[in-house]
């Protein structure tokens, strides 16, 4: 049972947290450092279980897209993104603000790799785009030497992400 409780102890952090910081910005952090490093040790580990959180959600979603293939990788890749955001804002408002953490680029970094491996999008090429109602996934510009954006057999995206 204390495995149990501790995850649930941490699920809560995260989501209060996360909701704190949505509302209050960064400075409301100080206020959950004692919490923070007495359950995940430090901001490090908190923001790699928040990435992980957000990143489960999307691949759930990109496994289903794989098995039923899209018409168009590229936009369907990007909406269940845009989808996971909607679902997790909080989570996703953390995340973008702490971007260049190395903990959150690490995991940045291999879900794209496991996206491009597995779908042939490649979401480092992608930028976030200032008009409303676009996606934050939009591709820079077209490319010669890219893959064909999907493959017939592929595995799913988790496969490659451990």
């Amino acid at each position: 049972m204390a495995g149990w409780e501790q995850a649930r102890r941490r699920y809560r952090l995260v989501h209060d947290v996360a909701g704190d910081f949505a509302r209050n910005g960064p400075g409301a952090l100080a206020e959950w450092r004692s919490a923070i490093e007495t359950e995940f040790g430090g901001l490090d580990d908190l923001l790699r279980d928040v990435q992980r959180r957000f990143h489960t959600t999307a691949e759930a979603r990109l496994d289903a897209l794989i098995e039923a293939p899209p018409g168009d990788p590229e936009a369907s890749v990007v909406a269940v993104l845009d989808e996971v955001a909607e679902i997790h804002p909080d989570l996703k408002r953390l995340l973008d603000a702490y971007a260049d953490h190395p903990a959150v680029a690490e995991g940045t970094a291999r879900l794209h790799r496991a996206v491009r491996a597995a779908t042939g999008v490649d979401l480092t090429r992608t930028r976030n785009r200032t008009q409303p109602g676009r996606s934050r996934y939009e591709e820079k510009g077209p490319s010669r030497d890219r893959k064909p954006a999907y493959r017939a057999r592929l595995r799913p995206v988790r496969a490659w992400l451990h």
